[in-house]
């Protein structure tokens, strides 16, 4: 690619039109008794401050319909770039031949041929420094573009002044088929080899390396689009580790069992990592790993009231990953005639994954609180006292449960009242009947409950 061009729609969310996007719906769903609904539903309005507010446009946020609804409605942009913008500026399958370049290989050959082998390799060297084929080619173009909610990333091989006719184009159709406008200040033309595009957190450009050569013996990574993990990013994440330029404990969880330190440092830093598991320089995150590693060894140093050696020294462990041994941190809690509960540290590899897909991640590790490992040992239901498939509900706060106010309160949330805790350990029917707000139906296992116990 020559060109990217980057595009945020302004206040996408806000300024979906209602009448748009009903219609847009009526083309698929053939029930108005539907179409009321969501209608009703985008016209609800909301409350701040006590204060009544109507909602013209936009869709609600924060609910689980919001994201298919402007998909919905914004599926009209995605066939206007695919279908119209695409096949104008898409033309040619390959470009033609560099002929300077080509003339300069007979050279070096011709040279190599009389034996002048000094005079060829500088030939061939000047070769080297330019394309093999002709960047400028009239009869060739092409157009990519991808989407994710409202950002969107087109790259363009063609003159810069092509590249600014589809951004006018799309901001032409934006406004006069869907009535939303682009943001001046995130929608730009980029160039692909001496600038980068950021797009869902990942720095995009065009690779140029001479010296890296395929099976062909060709330039095999000259134009190819590479990912990349920002520098910023990498010293954003480091700052919630730091304290004056330093590694730091983290107070807020020193509570917790080692157990649960451990695991809720490895979940973040590997979501990090996996999340940008394509970026070719995914190595930078090792600076990450350090500084999350000092902090840990720093909080269990910190609860335990002890030194950071003596840390390393109890909970130093090899972690097998991919056939390859890594050293790290382990917690590892016995359960009798069951397999043990183990929190490592380590072990995630920083190797790039080009083709990598959300498949290839691991399983997130749930987060808790100290005596969640506790529950989570005893393997039972805190509802029915069922053993099978333990899972863990929560909720954001204790307040969420006075939602049940005015009404009989399930025996669920008078547990998880009675306890003050956020988190309950139940079977997975159990927790499916609490999740979809469905009657119970097991039976509660008859313990009495205590406050705080």
């Amino acid at each position: 690619m020559i060109w990217f061009i980057e595009g945020d729609i302004s206040e996408c969310f806000d300024s979906i039109d209602h009448a748009i996007l009903l219609d847009k719906l009526r083309e698929n769903i053939h029930d108005e008794r539907f179409i009321r609904l969501i209608s009703n539903m985008l016209k609800a309005g909301y409350m701040e401050h006590w204060k009544f507010n109507a909602t013209l446009s936009g869709t609600p946020q924060g609910g689980a319909i919001s994201p298919i609804l402007s998909n919905i409605y914004l599926h009209t942009f995605d066939e206007f770039v695919t279908q119209q913008l695409i096949p104008k500026w898409t033309k040619g399958d390959v470009r033609r031949d560099n002929q300077e370049y080509n003339a300069l290989i007979a050279r070096a050959g011709y040279l190599r041929k009389k034996g002048d082998m000094e005079a060829a390799k500088a030939v061939k060297r000047q070769a080297m420094q330019m394309p093999s084929m002709d960047t400028k080619d009239p009869d060739f173009r092409q157009l990519k573009y991808v989407r994710y909610a409202d950002d969107f990333l087109l790259g363009f091989i063609g003159p810069k002044e092509e590249a600014e006719q589809i951004k006018k184009e799309i901001g032409t159709f934006l406004q006069e088929q869907l009535k939303l406008e682009l943001s001046k200040a995130k929608t730009f033309v980029t160039h692909a080899r001496t600038q980068v595009a950021n797009f869902l957190g990942y720095e995009i450009h065009t690779l140029r390396e001479n010296t890296q050569r395929g099976r062909d013996k060709r330039r095999s990574l000259n134009g190819k689009i590479g990912l990349r993990v920002p520098r910023r990013v990498v010293e954003e994440k480091c700052q919630k580790y730091m304290s004056d330029g330093q590694p730091r404990h983290r107070a807020e969880i020193v509570e917790d069992s080692d157990f649960t330190i451990l695991e809720t440092y490895q979940a973040q830093y590997r979501g990090i990592v996996e999340y940008y598991r394509m970026a070719y320089n995914l190595k930078v995150l090792s600076k990450l790993k350090w500084i999350m590693e000092r902090s840990l060894v720093m909080t269990l140093a910190n609860k335990f009231k002890t030194s950071v050696p003596k840390i390393y020294n109890k909970y130093q462990a090899k972690i097998m990953t991919d056939g390859k041994v890594y050293r790290g941190l382990r917690v590892k809690r016995e359960r009798e005639g069951k397999e043990p509960l183990v929190a490592t540290w380590g072990g995630v590899s920083l190797i790039w994954k080009v083709r990598a897909k959300l498949d290839d991640q691991p399983q997130p590790i749930r987060n808790g609180r100290t005596e969640l490992v506790q529950r989570l040992l005893a393997d039972k239901c805190e509802y029915c006292g069922s053993t099978e498939s333990l899972e863990v509900h929560h909720i954001r706060a204790m307040k969420d449960l006075n939602k049940h106010i005015g009404r009989e309160k399930p025996e669920w949330v008078k547990l998880m009242a009675a306890r003050t805790r956020k988190t309950m350990v139940v079977c997975r029917m159990c927790h499916q009947d609490i999740t979809y707000g469905r009657p119970m139906r097991r039976q509660p296992s008859g313990r009495e409950v205590h406050a705080g116990s």
